[in-house]
């Protein structure tokens, strides 16, 4: 046995240099040390060569040393409230003292403006040491005292040793605050969270639109005192799938939400506004607004169809002019402002609809790679479709632009409140672009736990972290600019995936995975520096799994944690007071992944489960309908200590006033956010996902609201619960017993 732990040793070692942790605990507790066979797959998805023992013995000797051979790392980060900042480097000086050396620094920052800094080498400070080949490395650290903006800079080393020998490196250095973005007013605040999506009105097109949420925001803003409005994530959906977090592309949006109508061009085409008044048209759109569920494609294919013809008439009357009109160079100025990766995406989607797949690994070999010669003479022969492509996305910055607007003029304070997904879609346009970043043939996933004994494969794309280092994150900085650019929120969805992911290789299930760190502290640098740049608040999904350091990291990084009340229990599983929970904080009730309030109550979800066949085992309703009274009655004893409900038998049902008493508990908190669930706002029984149960069972992403949106935005039941919301979060305390419903 310990001559097989031995010969393991090396191969572990080796997954250690690249983040690979060879032993972890699941969700159930259970020490899993991970097999050598999948160990060697993932470090083969990193491009890591690990097949062999010469292969482990050259891999191991590689990663060692060039920690020393590198004259400085890739990305080094300084924090701009540090006073004194220390450039590491390491330098192969053998024995020549420091005094025999000196050192040129230059700075480039991002409008490519350059300074150069000198340090002699007696300023520096001798850390440690290592002989490698047979020559002396030395680390040291040089004092930077340069003041420098939050910013990233290309940095360049050149360092010459003893009037003889020039070494030279390059890095990226991030000057960063150590927080990001809070609001300097304590002022604890609300908002309302809904799935765009599923907003039903007499006028949109069979799904909630840009106008919509416009019109939820100027209601909500005004009258109801709300400071953002969350929405689901609005990215472009990867082909075929209707989860908002399985995306094409995290940076770019999905049309289906445009309000059509708001288009310059239909309002200048008296053709269009002809034909939309004629019966047929008017019949589909009756039948998609009546419709119980989004039908995406029906909706979809009916949008497509008249966004192509604006397009056509935007080209008429905007580009075919020696001179472009005001609207056309607005939109040649935001095609030349998101280039390169606009133009990426929109050929992706042309090569999309060209080969007829999106499944670009099977796509011929040169349209496989986004720079390759084959894709550029592709570009120049399709250049109108992929302009087709750029004005769907510009229509889209231009309608949340304008949602911009709305924000600030009915004074949501937050702005919009956005949510990122975790991942990428593999057969999707960012996994296209940026393919050189990712790790291959793996998905990412989590670990076996209670509801998955073989834990889960999201099938979404896995990041290489060391990848990701070595372009300088452009990928996630370019995805966090993005999504920050239209709101005052981001939630960052898995936040434990700031700082490990779990990776399943292709072909395995949960139990065969692998918990992969990143470079955490250079991630979180990045993440503070976009949210101070864009005065956005970034909350961090810490659910499931999250370790209490973890949580005190993304605490310190200044994330807002993100409590909700089914979770935060305390010892012996009594709901947790209101005066418990932390002020950095985002708390809310439910999410789109459990069950609505009302729907809790009844049960719900454990009867469509039922109902479909979902559970395995009788004992495991039994066992779930046993836990569900256990928290209705330690949710019934929270309210009651809280005065918020008298000690009267729990009711079958719930009213709505007794829903109001439980967002009321929560408005108590010394939390900054408190996240209302549109659902629960109008006492829907249904939840928009539910996990685990297949489409032929429950219609996750396609549940739409039961009341048409005019209705209840000018409901006084929902103006009396958003009052009652204002007055909990600006005061606090307790107040009087509400008069519970009678026993039905």
């Amino acid at each position: 046995m310990k001559n097989n732990e031995s010969a393991k040793k090396p191969i572990w070692q080796l997954g250690q240099q690249y983040g690979i942790e060879p032993v972890y605990h699941d969700g159930l507790g259970v020490e899993r040390r991970v097999a050598v066979p999948h160990l060697q797959q993932v470090l083969s998805s990193m491009g890591v060569k690990a097949s062999s023992k010469k292969d482990i013995r050259d891999s191991l000797s590689h990663a060692v040393s060039r920690t020393w051979t590198q004259v400085i790392d890739s990305v080094v980060v300084r924090y701009s409230s540090d006073p004194l900042f220390m450039l590491p480097l390491s330098l192969p000086l053998d024995d020549i003292s420091l005094e025999e050396v000196s050192l040129t620094v230059q700075l480039t920052d991002e409008k490519d403006a350059c300074r150069h800094v000198c340090l002699p080498g007696s300023s520096g400070e001798v850390t440690s040491e290592k002989t490698i080949h047979g020559l002396k490395y030395v680390k040291v650290h040089f004092p930077l005292s340069e003041k420098l903006p939050l910013g990233y800079f290309r940095l360049l080393v050149r360092v010459t040793i003893h009037s003889e020998r020039t070494v030279e490196g390059q890095a990226l250095l991030i000057v960063a605050p150590r927080k990001c973005y809070l609001p300097s007013s304590p002022k604890r605040s609300w908002g309302i969270s809904l799935q765009l999506y599923g907003l039903r009105s007499h006028k949109n097109w069979g799904i909630g639109d840009f106008r919509d949420l416009g019109n939820v925001m100027k209601v909500a803003g005004t009258r109801w005192g709300v400071a953002t409005i969350g929405v689901n994530p609005l990215h472009i959906p990867a082909a075929g799938l209707t989860s908002p977090y399985s995306p094409s592309s995290r940076l770019f949006w999905s049309p289906v939400y445009l309000n059509l109508e708001g288009v310059d061009e239909w309002r200048t085409s008296a053709d269009l506004r002809r034909k939309a008044k004629s019966p047929k048209f008017q019949h589909t759109l009756k039948q998609l607004r009546e419709s119980p569920w989004v039908d995406y494609e029906a909706v979809g294919k009916l949008k497509w169809t008249v966004l192509e013809k604006l397009f056509r008439v935007f080209r008429r009357d905007h580009l075919r002019h020696k001179t472009p009109t005001a609207r056309g160079r607005a939109f040649a100025q935001f095609v030349s402002r998101f280039h390169p990766y606009l133009t990426q995406f929109c050929t992706f989607q042309v090569l999309t609809e060209h080969v007829g797949t999106v499944a670009w690994r099977s796509w011929p070999n040169a349209f496989q790679h986004p720079r390759s010669h084959d894709v550029e003479v592709f570009q120049q022969s399709h250049a109108t479709r992929i302009q087709f492509y750029q004005y769907v996305q510009w229509l889209c910055e231009l309608q949340l632009q304008q949602l911009d607007h709305v924000a600030q003029k009915h004074s949501l304070s937050l702005r919009l409140y956005h949510d990122l997904p975790v991942g990428i879609h593999p057969d999707g346009a960012d996994a296209w672009m940026f393919q050189d970043q990712l790790a291959s043939d793996i998905t990412v996933g989590a670990p076996p736990d209670a509801f998955n004994l073989n834990g889960q494969s999201w099938g979404l794309a896995a990041p290489n972290p060391v990848r990701l280092r070595e372009d300088g994150y452009r990928f996630f900085r370019e995805t966090l600019a993005q999504n920050m650019r239209h709101g005052g929120i981001l939630r960052i969805d898995h936040a434990l995936g700031l700082f490990r992911m779990f990776w399943v290789p292709q072909g395995e299930t949960g139990k065969d995975g692998v918990y992969v760190r990143t470079y955490v502290d250079e991630i979180l640098a990045v993440l503070a520096l976009e949210s101070v740049r864009r005065k956005v608040m970034v909350v961090g999904e810490d659910l499931g799994a999250v370790t209490p350091a973890i949580r005190e990291k993304l605490d310190a990084a200044g994330l807002l944690s993100y409590r909700l009340l089914f979770f935060e229990r305390e010892d012996g599983g009594g709901m947790t007071p209101p005066h418990a929970y932390p002020e950095q904080a985002l708390v809310a009730a439910t999410t789109h992944d459990l069950p609505t309030l009302k729907g809790f109550w009844a049960g719900r979800d454990i009867i469509i489960k039922e109902e479909g066949g979902v559970y395995p085992r009788k004992k495991d309703i039994e066992q779930d309908r046993r836990l569900r009274a256990e928290d209705r009655q330690r949710l019934w004893d929270a309210l009651y200590r809280e005065g918020l409900c008298s000690d009267e038998a729990i009711p079958v049902s719930l009213s709505d006033d007794m829903l109001q008493a439980m967002y009321r508990y929560l408005a108590r908190t010394p939390s900054r956010l408190l996240i209302v669930q549109l659902e629960d706002l109008l006492g829907e029984l249904d939840t928009p996902n539910l996990p685990g149960a297949p489409e032929s069972v429950y219609p996750s992403w396609r549940v739409r609201i039961g009341r048409e949106l005019t209705a209840w935005l000018k409901d006084p039941a929902i103006l009396r619960f958003a009052k009652a919301m204002q007055r909990e979060r600006r005061k606090g305390g307790r107040v009087q017993a509400i008069r519970r419903p009678s026993v039905s």
